[in-house]
């Protein structure tokens, strides 16, 4: 399933899937971007929507996270783990 929210701009909906499953992650912006080699205003910039996610840093977070480039682009979470699913479920309804 493609994610319902999605509207017309790539970078904000990239940046909601960012800051949802960072916080699905139980984690702050600097200890999520400094896990994937990214600064803290860099990985806001990314977060916020203020830039689009570039491919290299999207790669880093993929590895470190075990995410999928066609969650954090597109929006099908069906490749990432399980419990990542579970916790980005539980953290849509808080």
């Amino acid at each position: 399933m493609i994610d319902p929210d999605d509207g017309p701009e790539l970078a904000n909906n990239v940046a909601r899937r960012l800051a949802r499953t960072r916080r699905a992650l139980g984690m702050e912006q600097e200890e999520f971007g400094r896990g994937a080699d990214l600064s803290q205003p860099r990985y806001n910039q990314y977060e916020t929507g203020a830039r689009c996610l570039t491919l290299a840093a999207a790669l880093v977070l993929c590895e470190r996270y075990h995410l999928t480039l066609d969650w954090l682009y597109r929006g099908d979470p069906s490749g990432l783990p399980k419990r990542l699913v579970d916790a980005l479920r539980a953290e849509r309804r808080a």
